[in-house]
């Protein structure tokens, strides 16, 4: 008989087996281990794996009140002695680490069976969209292309359109031949109008009609957002921490 990694072990009748065996694929990755070490015990801290060997952070993914959590090699001392007053809470854990850069907590989730109630129609972009995506670009902040922008012309991507101009974007980055993380971002003059909704739900699915799970990942804080993926169909998977790390004295090491 074949193992079931813990993570499809947790109870979810949200989402199915290959869902849950595809996400524990890629996280445990992620996170440099097994698949069977991801979410087995109530806590799992470990120094990162090849994937975020160059990452100065602590990441840091919960599930059903267990946590997974890499570190870099030299942070361990310090990321223990954090750690009994923080777990088992997203929450808690963003919140110590004052003075760092936390991202997080984050929704992730995925989808299976998508809502087809989408209006206005979202329309397949390709390099000749660039003029009207850079248009879009130039009417958000920074901030927000960074985290929800797209790159028309290089990856899939859809938007919807209003008198001309691009008022939602969304596309999609391939992870692991397997997971298609969308992003999403939308014209302050548009936005409240379900034209974000639009475009996230055709890039969703045109990622399943080509064989990929959608994963749609936004700050916890973001309620409208979460409401859109959940309107969708996508169902929160994992939460996600992530604290970027300074410099610290060796002796704090």
């Amino acid at each position: 008989m074949v193992a079931i990694p813990a993570a499809i072990r947790l109870a979810d009748r949200m989402l199915g087996k290959d869902t849950l065996v595809k996400a524990a694929a890629y996280w445990s990755a992620e996170l440099g281990l097994d698949p069977e070490e991801l979410f087995r015990e109530s806590l799992c801290v470990r120094p990162h794996g090849e994937r975020l060997v160059d990452y100065n952070g602590i990441f840091a993914l919960f599930r059903e009140g267990k946590a997974s959590i890499s570190h870099p090699q030299d942070r361990a001392n310090a990321l223990r002695a954090c750690l009994p007053e923080m777990l088992f809470s997203p929450d808690r854990f963003a919140t110590g680490f004052p003075g760092k850069v936390v991202i997080g907590p984050a929704y992730i989730g995925y989808a299976e069976t998508l809502s087809s109630d989408t209006t206005p129609a979202a329309h397949a972009l390709d390099a000749s969209h660039c003029a009207e995506a850079a248009a879009l670009r130039e009417a958000c902040s920074e901030s927000e292309w960074e985290h929800g922008g797209s790159a028309v012309g290089e990856v899939v991507a859809s938007g919807v359109f209003v008198d001309g101009q691009l008022a939602a974007l969304a596309g999609y980055e391939v992870w692991d031949g397997t997971i298609a993380h969308i992003s999403v971002v939308s014209h302050p003059a548009h936005r409240g109008k379900g034209h974000g909704r639009a475009a996230v739900a055709d890039i969703a699915r045109r990622a399943t009609e080509a064989g990929l799970l959608p994963q749609y990942r936004t700050l916890d804080k973001n309620a409208p957002s979460i409401r859109i993926a959940e309107s969708l169909g996508f169902v929160r998977y994992a939460t996600s921490v992530a604290v970027r790390l300074g410099e610290i004295a060796p002796e704090s090491r």
